[in-house]
C-alpha cells in the first residue's frame, strides 16, 4: 500500500541531513444492479470505457460479489476526534462454510497505543458473537456456519483520537534526523507509524481507519502480520461508500469521487464519497487546501496541499500528469476517473504513500529548505552564511528532484499493486521494485538516459550502498517481510537492489519486447492478484528465444545475493557526494573537510553500537577550508562567500562545470489552478 520506511526518498533526506547535522551541531451515474445490497452499486468512479469488461477482468459474475462497505465518518471541529458508524456485506466464495469472519483494524496494528476503540459490534441478519482478539483483529461469529456463495452484514462502531504529529516534525531536516536515529538503531530497531491515521500541519489523514476483512489464506484467516514492516493492508478488492461529516470550511479529499458537500448546520457540512473496486480507501481534510488540477488521457488529476506550498503542489500536479500519461502508454489504461495526489503529514521516513486513486506526498517534499538548527555551529554558520535556512539553489533543484521521483513512484503504484494486485507481505518486491524501475522510466522519457541514470544511483542504489555500508548482508530479494530483519536491509533489498532486476532484464531482451511484456503483465492481471512469477513469464512470453537468459536472469536477482557484483563497490565519500547538489562539490574536494568528513563517515557507518555521532567541533571552523570550498559552502546553505575565507581562492566554479547534470526541459501539460 505505501513506501513506510527509509526508502528512496528517506535515505535521500538522511544523507541531506548527515553532512548538515554534524556542521550544525546537533452525483448518480450508471449503476450494476445490488445483490442483498441496501442500494445500487454506482460505477461513475469507473472510466465509462472501461465499466464493459470490468466483470470479466476482476473474474466475477457480479460486482456483488466483492466485499461492500459503507461508512458513516463523523470529524469533530478540532479534527481531533474520529467516529466510525461502519457496515459490510462479506460474502463467502469459497467451497466450504466459514465459522467464522475476521476483520482488521490495521491504524491499531501500526500505532501504540492504538487510537481507535471498538464501541459495539453485531450482525445485522443472524445472531453472532463478537470478540475483539486484539486492537486490531475483530471475529464474528455467526449462529451458524456462513455457506459458500452467501452472504454475511456485520456492524461497528469505532470511535478514536487522532494522534497529532508535531509542526517540527515535519520539516526535510527533522525527517532526516528521524531516519538517522532509525539507521542508528541497529537492527532491533522497528518501523513504527507513519503519520497514516494522524493529523499535522493543519492536515487530517484517514488511511486504514476502517475494518476490512483480514487475508483469507489456504481455507484460514491470518492475523500475524509478520511486523509492522512493509503494507499492512489486506491486498483484497472492495467497494466503499461513505458519508462524511465535518468542519464546513474544510476540503475532503478521497479515493474515488466526492459528490457536492451539502449543509447539516451552520458550522458542519455532508460530503458523500463513493468508490468502486478498489483496494485501499483513504481520505484527508484539511480548512486550508488549495488545488490545481490537470486532465490527462480523459482522468482528471487534481493536487492538494497547503497554500504556503504553491509552488511544490503545482510542480507535483505536472509531474502526476505526465505519470499518468507515460504509465498509461506503456503499461495500458488507467481504470479510474480521477486520481489526486495530496499533501500530507507522513513522518517516519515515509516519502508518499498510495491508495487506489489517490496519493499522498510528505509534507517535507513541499518545502525547499532544510531548516537547519541554530544553535551551537549551526548558529555561527547562519550567521556567518547571511541567516540561511538551507534555501540555495542546489538545495532545492534536489529537494525538487526527490519530489518528483517519489510523485512518479507513487502514480506508478496505480498499476503496480493497486491495478495489478500481489501479496505485500509474501512478496513485497512484486510491486516495490517495480514501482521504483517505473519512476527511473519516467526520469528516463522526460530529461533523458544520462539523468536517469544519475536519479537511479541517487534515488534508488543509494539504498542498497548504505546497507552494505552499514554492514549488513547481501540477501535474495525475493523474501516475505517478516524475513527482513530491520527496515534498512528491507529498504536495501527491495527498494534498493530488486529495482534493477528490470535493467538486467531490459539489457537482455530490448526495449520492445520489455515493454511489451509489461503490456502483457498488466493486461493479463488488471483488477486481479498476480503470481510471484507472473512478471517473469510476460517477459519469456515476449522474448521465448531468450527464456533461458530469463529464468538465469530471475534466479541470480531473486533467489540469491550478487548485488555487490551487480552494482559495484559502495564507496562512502562518493555515495554521500553523489546525493549531495553539484555546488557541495569544492567542499568534498577540500582535503581538510574531506579528511574530517570521512572520518565522520566512518564512524557513522560502523556497525557496532555507539553513541551519537560527532567530530571535534574546533575541528569543523568553516575558516580551516580553503576558498573554493567555503564559496561553495556559501552557496550551498544561500549566503554569500565568508569574510573567513581567503580572497585570492574565492574562484567560482565555471557554470559549465561537468559536476553539474544536465536537465532538459520536461514537457509540459497544462493544468488549471482552483484556490480553495
Amino acid at each position: 500500500m505505501l513506501d513506510r520506511l527509509i526508502c528512496h526518498q528517506g535515505l535521500a533526506i538522511f544523507f541531506a541531513a548527515l553532512f548538515l547535522l554534524e556542521l550544525g551541531g546537533c452525483s448518480s451515474g450508471d449503476t450494476a444492479s445490488a445483490q442483498g445490497g441496501t442500494s445500487p452499486l454506482r460505477l461513475d468512479p469507473i472510466r465509462p470505457e472501461e465499466r464493459s469488461h470490468l466483470l470479466q477482468e476482476i473474474g466475477v459474475s457480479s460486482l456483488e460479489e466483492l466485499p461492500r462497505i459503507a461508512l458513516d465518518v463523523e470529524v469533530d471541529d478540532t479534527l481531533s476526534l474520529v467516529r466510525v458508524r461502519e457496515e459490510m456485506r462479506i460474502r463467502n466464495s469459497e467451497d466450504r462454510p466459514w465459522n467464522e469472519v475476521v476483520l482488521r483494524l490495521f491504524a491499531n496494528a501500526m500505532t501504540n497505543p492504538p487510537p481507535l476503540r471498538l464501541l459495539s459490534g453485531r450482525c445485522l441478519e443472524t445472531s453472532c458473537r463478537v470478540e475483539a482478539q486484539s486492537p486490531s483483529v475483530i471475529v464474528f461469529r455467526p449462529s451458524a456456519p456462513l455457506r459458500p456463495r452467501t452472504s454475511l452484514r456485520i456492524a461497528i462502531e469505532l470511535e478514536g483520537q487522532v494522534p497529532e504529529i508535531a509542526e517540527e516534525r515535519l520539516s526535510l531536516m527533522a525527517q532526516g534526523l528521524e531516519s538517522l536515529a532509525l539507521i542508528e538503531g541497529g537492527s532491533s530497531q522497528r518501523a513504527g507509524d507513519y503519520g497514516l491515521f494522524a493529523r499535522g500541519g493543519g492536515i487530517l489523514s484517514l488511511a486504514s481507519f476502517y475494518a476490512v476483512p483480514a487475508r483469507r489464506r489456504q481455507g484460514r484467516w491470518e492475523t500475524d502480520d509478520g511486523g509492522t514492516m512493509g503494507d499492512l493492508s489486506t491486498d483484497a478488492l472492495h467497494h466503499v461508500e461513505a458519508r462524511f461529516s465535518i468542519p464546513s470550511q474544510a476540503t475532503l479529499v478521497a479515493t474515488g469521487i466526492e459528490e457536492a458537500p451539502s449543509s447539516i448546520s451552520a458550522s458542519r457540512k455532508e460530503v458523500r464519497v463513493v468508490a468502486t473496486a478498489i483496494r485501499e480507501f483513504a481520505a484527508l481534510i484539511s480548512p486550508s487546501f488549495s488545488s490545481e488540477s490537470c486532465t490527462t488521457q480523459g482522468v482528471r488529476v487534481r493536487s492538494f496541499f497547503l497554500p504556503a506550498h504553491r509552488e511544490a503542489g503545482t510542480s507535483i500536479a505536472q509531474a502526476a500528469c505526465r505519470s499518468l500519461a507515460l504509465f498509461s502508454q506503456r503499461f495500458g489504461p488507467y481504470p479510474y476517473t480521477e486520481l489526486d495526489v495530496v499533501e500530507a503529514p507522513l513522518v517516519g521516513g515515509a516519502g508518499g504513500v498510495e491508495f487506489s486513486g489517490l496519493v499522498t506526498v510528505a509534507t517535507m517534499f513541499y518545502r525547499d529548505g532544510l531548516d537547519l538548527p541554530f544553535g551551537g555551529v549551526g548558529a555561527l554558520l547562519g550567521s556567518m552564511l547571511g541567516g540561511s535556512q538551507g534555501n540555495s539553489s542546489g538545495f532545492a533543484s534536489m529537494i525538487a528532484s526527490m519530489r518528483e521521483f517519489v510523485t512518479a513512484h507513487e502514480v506508478a503504484h496505480q498499476w503496480w499493486h493497486g491495478l495489478v494486485g500481489s501479496d505485500s507481505r509474501r512478496h513485497p518486491w512484486i510491486d516495490e521494485a517495480l514501482a521504483q524501475y517505473s519512476a527511473i522510466l519516467y526520469v528516463e522519457e522526460f530529461y533523458g538516459p544520462a539523468r536517469a541514470r544519475e536519479e537511479a544511483e541517487r534515488q534508488v542504489a543509494m539504498s542498497y550502498r548504505l546497507m552494505r555500508l552499514q554492514g549488513h548482508p547481501d540477501a535474495p530479494v525475493d523474501r516475505p517481510i517478516s524475513a527482513f530483519r530491520n527496515p534498512i536491509a528491507y529498504a536495501g533489498i527491495v527498494y534498493g537492489k530488486a529495482p534493477f532486476f528490470y535493467r538486467a532484464i531490459r539489457e537482455t531482451i530490448g526495449d520492445q519486447a520489455f515493454f511489451r511484456a509489461l503490456l502483457r503483465y498488466a493486461s493479463s492481471h488488471r483488477f486481479r492478484e498476480a503470481s510471484p512469477r507472473a512478471v517473469v513469464d510476460a517477459f519469456v512470453a515476449e522474448a521465448p528465444s531468450q527464456a533461458q537468459a530469463i529464468r538465469r536472469l530471475a534466479r541470480r536477482w531473486l533467489e540469491e545475493s550478487h548485488g555487490d557484483e551487480d552494482l559495484g563497490p559502495s564507496d562512502p565519500l562518493l555515495l554521500i557526494r553523489n546525493m549531495m547538489p553539484p555546488e557541495m562539490g569544492a567542499i568534498f574536494d577540500d582535503p581538510m573537510f574531506s579528511s574530517l568528513f570521512n572520518q565522520f563517515v566512518q564512524q557513522f557507518l560502523s556497525p557496532s553500537p555507539r553513541s551519537s555521532p560527532s567530530l571535534p567541533l574546533p575541528s569543523l571552523d568553516p575558516s580551516l577550508l580553503n576558498g573554493e570550498a567555503m564559496e561553495a559552502l556559501g552557496r550551498l546553505l544561500g549566503g554569500q562567500a565568508s569574510s573567513h575565507s581567503n580572497n585570492q581562492n574565492n574562484r567560482r566554479p565555471s557554470p559549465t562545470s561537468p559536476s553539474q547534470p544536465s536537465q532538459p526541459s520536461p514537457k509540459r501539460i497544462p493544468w488549471t489552478s482552483h484556490p480553495r
